[in-house]
């Protein structure tokens, strides 16, 4: 992967730097055919106030040696696959009671159209609690018609508590329209002393279907503990 920035700091009260980004990935197999490639091109934009803005462009070529499921009942076939993307986001600074990256991405989509509308943010109500709420929408059409089309949906939410400045406890919630599942993670943190801590995480998946809403599938408690030990 090659990557290369240019940036400069114009002389103004609003724009503190501008960047332009141009990048290329490309991978091949041990046999050296050629599995991914993208050419990439970032437009950024840094306000004084914080916030950011950047515009992408790729370029991507993509090689599937066998089918591959996309989404439920949507396969695609093997084949060579190019296609281009554009993608818009503003980020609002951190310094926000309310911040956060919107972002809107259209384009094609393995000899189809995607667009994309995505939210992932945090909000601050106080100190010690924050909310990241975390929404993306993903319209897919492969082909012409009601049958070629789908709709992937992520909803999700997590929920921090710092007890103190070494201990927290977070909450995990999020759906997915992929598998209908329901994912909930709640993990406790406490850094015991400088370096080392202690974690409890509790995990479970439920299916949400309408034959049996909320059917649990997974259940797991993790227990942690990290030392630290300075020779």
């Amino acid at each position: 992967m090659a990557k290369l920035r240019l940036s400069r700091r114009p002389d103004s009260d609003t724009i503190r730097k501008v960047s332009l980004e141009p990048a290329l990935e490309y991978v091949t197999d041990p046999r050296g055919r050629l599995e991914s490639r993208q050419a990439q091109m970032t437009f950024r934009m840094e306000l004084q106030n914080g916030d950011q803005w950047s515009a992408d462009y790729e370029k991507n070529f993509e090689l599937l040696p066998e089918p591959f499921e996309v989404y439920p009942d949507f396969v695609l076939p093997p084949g060579e696959y190019d296609f281009q993307n554009v993608r818009l986001s503003y980020q609002l600074g951190p310094q926000r009671k309310l911040s956060g990256r919107v972002t809107y991405q259209f384009g094609g989509f393995y000899g189809g159209t995607r667009n994309e509308w995505s939210y992932r943010g945090r909000i601050e109500t106080s100190p010690q609690l924050s909310l990241e709420p975390n929404v993306s929408v993903n319209r897919v059409e492969l082909s012409q018609g009601a049958q070629g089309a789908f709709t992937a949906t992520l909803l999700g939410g997590r929920t921090t508590f710092n007890v103190s400045p070494r201990m927290s406890l977070s909450a995990l919630i999020q759906y997915s329209s992929f598998d209908s599942e329901l994912l909930t993670n709640v993990r406790f943190r406490w850094e015991y002393q400088p370096g080392s801590d202690f974690f409890v995480v509790y995990s479970d998946g439920r299916a949400t279907g309408l034959e049996e809403p909320l059917l649990l599938q997974s259940r797991s408690l993790a227990v942690k503990l990290t030392r630290l030990v300075r020779f």
